[in-house]
């Protein structure tokens, strides 16, 4: 028997795959790191905050080997076909608006 995902729908959480490229600083606890992801178009777009808004796991640490995986959490805005409008859930500009992206729905991994 198959089991079928269910398809992403507006306002589902979900973990954005991204990755990790360095360690930026210790300041402020837990330390900032620098996350790449790249939209649908092939955009590449970069990201800083804390470690814990990207961690998925215990692996992204100021010693770990950088470029790693890492996640994003979004909330999805909007499906349309194979492509979903998320926005970020934790990372903000610095007038406090989240990012927002248009990605592959096959990037997204649903929150258990």
């Amino acid at each position: 028997m198959r089991v079928v995902e269910p398809a992403p729908a507006n306002g589902d959480d979900c973990d954005l795959a991204a990755t990790a490229v360095c360690w930026l600083t210790d300041e402020p606890q837990p330390g900032l790191i620098l996350v790449e992801l790249t939209d649908v178009r092939g955009r590449s777009h970069q990201l800083v905050g804390k470690v814990a808004y990207f961690d998925n796991g215990d692996d992204l640490t100021p010693d770990a080997a950088y470029p790693r995986p890492a996640l994003v959490r979004c909330t999805i805005d909007h499906v349309h076909h194979d492509v979903a409008t998320v926005s970020t859930r934790w990372v903000s500009d610095r007038h406090g608006e989240p990012f927002v992206f248009d990605v592959s729905v096959t990037a997204l991994q649903p929150i258990p």
